[in-house]
């Protein structure tokens, strides 16, 4: 028997009574999520609702097994050029980051991929196909923090971008007031009286949370990453424990809020802002200029490359059309042979069948005549020989003997004459008829004969009229095969002066050309020439990574000085520590109301995704930090470590947060 389809609202119901027997925190958001599917409230066209909707519908409740999540490109080993152009979609320079983690080298071409991937700036099937969650799956714990800190580089410098069209960080800002607070202008403490939300969403869509079912995972990645820090002091943190939490508050958060109150804001810090965008925004037409410029090559290689294969499939189409023109005319001439010996041997036999016709007919004609002849001496001659024997009576027999044996004479003459047509008008018929049917046969094959000309005539004009055609093609698929000759040259000629611009980048601004000769190799059946190519990152320069090295830093400076220099991020922050219970009201704890609680904690999240690119946090924290956040996409970007081990239901909620997502497998 078929096991019953469920669909997501039955799933829901079935995942939020599971996570109620074992009183998770993830309980509220599939709760949320089910009430809000019943509901009919629940929108698939934000964040990664769509996404959400259908990996809840291949939820198998009964194993508690999770559906695979989040999909990459597949190369077609049996198509290299295929693979080619789609590995050239996917690593177009434009399509990468501006910036790069300070490494001091390339990144693996699978991780470029990956990278580019996740970010998603490009356009085209690849990045279609693989939607907002790519799967970054069979990664070492080592590929996975290179790929973390690429993504956080990432959204640091697209987000600094956006910061920096701002001369003062507040300007970036709209101000509210709380509705419910008991202190002055309904606030809840004496600081801050207001809380603070950014103009610009697209700002938010740079934000990154780190999450994983398991916490020893998702340390084991923040200390990775924290250990290649060199650039900037607060990248990430934990925040899945009440411990974390409040070493984080009392170790960065509270020092920072203090200082900044401390502080005289327009003399040290606002300045320091203002140096920190120019040098930011000196940096960022650097790199958009020798992207641009070695975009240019590559994208001119490429052009080069479709139209040297456009131009040889020109002229092989016109070489095809060609010889297809000369079968085709071959093959209409030798056609009309035998249609016409065929139509000579016809109108042979027609000149034939007309004499025959001719003769038949003149015979036919005179059996007509001789028939109709006795007919009129039988018609006549009785009535003659009555009306010759009735003139005379007897009479005249006794007056004039003579005369009367003579009209006697004559009217047997009559009756003998038409005795003699009945005997002879029977056969003569049979001959009239005979020859009339003999004459019907005939005129019967002449119209066969007429008929099978006029095919023949037919299938002649037809075939004169391809034979036509096929030269005419000829003649101007001959012109069109000189001009994708020359074309092709040209391109030839093109393809040889890239090639020489190529070679004569040296030492920083060498680059290695992602050609088919590279995918080749790449997909080689020999394991060291395919790691050798997978190892390497085409398309960049040494030259061009240092100054995206440098774009990454001054980013992560522009950052750190547009939250100092910020007042409505402080107090966004400090309302954070209120919020989650740390900064008190002497020594009582701020309660906020619950419809304050869901107005701000939103913009309080992404006040403390500025603060601190990429906090991380197991599922159910997550769960819990963010649950009076109720609407979707309040996270730019969710990486999710270990996907596979996770109960589905736990991954709800970082997938109703986010805005796209990279997911990895649990490593082996």
């Amino acid at each position: 028997m078929a096991l019953e389809e469920k669909n997501a609202e039955q799933i829901l119901k079935e995942l939020w009574e599971k996570e109620a027997k074992g009183n998770g925190k993830c309980q509220e958001d599939v709760k949320f999520l089910y009430e809000s599917v019943q509901k009919g409230t629940f929108s698939k066209r934000d964040g990664l609702c769509d996404e959400l909707y259908a990996f809840v519908e291949k939820v198998d409740c009964e194993s508690g097994k999770t559906p695979i999540l989040g999909r990459n490109i597949v190369m077609d080993e049996e198509n290299e050029e295929a693979d080619f152009l789609l590995l050239n979609q996917v690593l177009t320079l434009k399509n990468a980051p501006l910036g790069k983690w300070p490494s001091k080298g390339n990144n693996p071409l699978w991780q470029q991929v990956d990278l580019n991937l996740a970010i998603c700036k490009g356009e085209g099937s690849a990045f279609d196909e693989t939607g907002k969650i790519v799967a970054a799956h069979g990664k070492t714990e080592a590929e996975k923090t290179a790929l973390l800190e690429e993504l956080l580089v990432n959204n640091v410098v697209d987000r600094a971008e956006l910061l920096a069209k701002y001369e003062k960080p507040d300007e970036a800002f709209e101000s509210f007031t709380f509705y419910h607070g008991e202190e002055k202008n309904h606030a809840y403490a004496e600081y801050p009286s207001k809380w603070h939300m950014l103009r610009n969403d697209q700002i938010n869509a740079y934000s990154m949370v780190l999450s994983a079912q398991e916490n020893g995972a998702l340390e084991k990645l923040c200390k990775d990453v924290k250990a290649q820090e060199k650039t900037a002091e607060r990248l990430t943190a934990p925040l899945t424990s009440e411990a974390e939490r409040k070493a984080f508050y009392e170790k960065e958060l509270l020092p920072f809020v203090e200082a900044f109150r401390k502080a005289d804001l327009a003399k040290e810090r606002l300045p320091k802002y203002k140096k920190a965008r120019e040098e930011f925004l000196a940096q960022l037409k650097v790199v958009k200029d020798l992207q641009e410029k070695q975009g240019a090559l590559q994208q001119t290689f490429l052009r080069n490359w479709k139209e040297e294969k456009q131009a040889s499939k020109s002229l092989k189409d016109a070489e095809a059309a060609i010889e297809h023109g000369k079968r085709d005319a071959e093959n209409a001439e030798n056609g009309k042979k035998p249609l016409m010996e065929q139509r000579d041997k016809n109108n042979a036999d027609l000149e034939d069948l007309y004499k025959q016709m001719e003769k038949t007919g003149a015979e036919a004609q005179q059996a007509k005549n001789e028939w109709s002849k006795y007919n009129e001496i039988i018609r006549t001659g009785f009535d003659k020989e009555q009306q010759l024997r009735s003139s005379v009576n007897a009479m005249t027999k006794l007056l004039s003997k003579k005369k009367y044996d003579a009209v006697m004479e004559q009217a047997d003459q009559c009756a003998k004459e038409a005795i003699e047509a009945q005997e002879k008008a029977p056969a003569a018929e049979k001959r009239m008829k005979e020859l009339a049917a003999q004459y019907d046969e005939l005129e019967a094959v002449q119209k066969r004969i007429h008929n099978s000309l006029t095919s023949i005539n037919e299938k002649l004009t037809q075939l004169t009229k391809t034979i036509n055609t096929a030269r005419a093609s000829i003649v101007k698929k001959e012109e069109e095969k000189e001009q994708a000759k020359c074309h092709l040259e040209s391109v030839e000629k093109d393809h040889k002066a890239i090639l020489e611009q190529w070679s004569k980048e040296q030492g920083d601004d060498k680059r290695i050309m992602l050609d088919p000769d590279f995918v080749k190799e790449l997909l080689s059946k020999d394991a060291k020439v395919s790691a050798m190519r997978a190892a390497e990152n085409p398309w960049f320069s040494q030259n061009y990574q240092k100054e995206r090295e440098k774009l990454f830093t001054l980013a992560l400076e522009l950052q750190q000085a547009f939250v100092a220099a910020s007042e409505c991020c402080t107090a966004n922050l400090a309302t954070l520590a209120q919020y989650l219970g740390y900064w008190k009201k002497g020594k009582e704890r701020i309660v906020f109301h619950q419809a304050d609680r869901e107005e701000t904690s939103v913009s309080l999240w992404q006040t403390l995704f500025l603060f601190l690119p990429l906090p991380a946090m197991d599922l159910e924290s997550l769960s819990d930090l963010f649950a009076d956040a109720r609407k979707p996409g309040v996270i730019g970007m969710v990486a999710l470590e270990d996907v596979d081990a996770a109960p589905p239901q736990k991954l709800l909620g970082a997938l109703y947060r986010g805005r796209r997502a990279v997911t990895f497998e649990k490593t082996k």
